[in-house]
């Protein structure tokens, strides 16, 4: 089967969908990756790696991070969206819509990131089947559960569910109906059922052992488990600077606030390295802005690290500190150390609160209002509770052989293709329309 794959988003976003394209390939399938990333993340070389056709669009975002970065400084997650959408995606949507066309014709099938409206918008133009990719599962509504923040009252989740699709229409649905009007396609009249899902399939890249899996999803929306890739197929090796210090003392804690710190780099510096101070610890900062000075290297009991697998470092290490991305938070969660999560946008919070209920993190502590003391304090917590230990790694052995880029692998090859309407992609790209 010839599968095209397309999102847009930080390396939380697009690593998913490599090792999605990755396990497909593995399986004999012909795979095309179309990648718009906001960050400096290289994936050439996995691809090469793994046989995975990779296409960059655009090559290079022409945007400042430090704009965003004062975007950032009233604190207000919405504006950091605002900002980030209209420097990054929206100067970029007819390129991103042109390739996801381009991709349709040379697909059976395509897989698209959720917020990603334009593949679905060019597989609704060309006829081509479209499969949708979700990380968080509390926004697929059910009538067996509220939406997150609201009461546990069943009569009252059909309430709860229409207000939150309203909250979501307010914030993303007039550009969207737009650009679908724009290209001659069907009217939207809600963002998160006609936009960010699939009528076929949608594909979620979440644990079971953070989220229960409503039977009122029946077969449509699938919780597949965390989309990580092959353990085979992220080879890496502490250098020799970063072993010496592993085995110079007890085990670090590792900190790693993804793209997220770029938004307020100082704070997040100063933030970090006090707290870890005053909790007295060792620790690992997996940073690409840099901490005492930009070079890797250790700083007393702080050693600064560009990059590594979340989950080969966490090998090594006590616990972590995350921003509470999807791909951390399952990091922590698989690496089976308690989580410190320091969410700077809702979304993160909401993964934090699924650490949390899980039993293996504090409560999370927003980034913007977080202290120095208030920080060192769960940090300590996590580092010395015999419960929130035990608990990770209770987890951590339950997920160590969940495949979630396997069942969704499995759940694509057995999507029903109509071999008329797939064509139809082909068919039209060739006359032009």
């Amino acid at each position: 089967m010839r599968i095209g794959i397309q999102g847009w988003g930080s390396e939380g976003d697009l690593r998913p969908l490599l090792a999605l394209g990755v396990r497909l390939r593995r399986r004999g399938h012909e795979v095309r990756l179309v990648l718009s990333r906001v960050d400096e993340m290289d994936y050439a070389p996995e691809c090469r790696e793994h046989d995975v056709q990779l296409q960059m669009v655009p090559e290079q975002m022409a945007y400042s991070l430090r704009g965003i970065c004062q975007a950032s400084q009233s604190k207000d997650p919405a504006k950091v969206s605002v900002a980030l959408m209209d420097q990054a995606f929206y100067p970029y949507l007819e390129q991103m819509y042109a390739a996801a066309l381009e991709l349709c014709g040379r697909s059976d099938v395509v897989l698209g990131l959720f917020s990603s409206f334009y593949v679905k918008a060019a597989c609704l133009k060309t006829g081509t089947p479209f499969a949708c990719v979700h990380y968080y599962p509390g926004l697929i509504p059910s009538r067996e559960m509220p939406p997150e923040g609201f009461p546990s009252w069943r009569w009252l989740h059909p309430v709860s569910w229409a207000l939150v699709g309203k909250l979501i229409d307010m914030a993303f649905l007039k550009p969207a109906a737009k650009f679908y009007a724009s290209k001659g396609l069907p009217r939207v009249r809600h963002a998160l059922t006609d936009v960010n899902m699939s009528e076929r399939l949608n594909l979620i890249g979440t644990s079971p052992a953070l989220f229960t899996h409503p039977a009122d999803w029946g077969s449509r929306s699938v919780l597949c488990g965390h989309f990580g890739m092959p353990e085979a197929a992220a080879p890496w090796q502490p250098t020799p600077a970063l072993r010496e210090f592993l085995e110079a003392g007890e085990k670090p804690i590792l900190v790693s606030l993804g793209t997220m710190e770029h938004l307020a780099p100082e704070r997040a510096r100063d933030l970090v390295t006090s707290a870890l101070r005053q909790a007295g610890v060792r620790a690992i900062v997996q940073t690409k802005v840099g901490g005492a000075g930009a070079e890797e290297g250790r700083d007393g009991d702080l050693f600064w690290l560009r990059w590594a697998p979340h989950h080969r470092l966490l090998r090594h290490c006590s616990a972590m500190v995350l921003h509470g991305g999807a791909g951390t938070t399952h990091a922590a969660l698989r690496g089976g150390v308690p989580g410190v999560v320091l969410p700077f946008i809702f979304e993160q919070r909401l993964w934090g609160n699924l650490l949390h209920r899980a039993g293996s993190a504090p409560k999370p502590l927003g980034f913007w209002k977080a202290t120095p003391e208030k920080l060192a304090a769960l940090i300590r917590e996590a580092t010395t509770s015999e419960a929130l230990r035990h608990r990770a790694a209770e987890l951590g052995a339950k997920v160590a052989d969940e495949d979630g880029a396997g069942v969704a692998a499995k759940l694509l090859e057995n999507l029903e293709l109509d071999p008329e309407q797939s064509g139809q992609a082909v068919t039209e790209r060739k006359h032009g329309s």
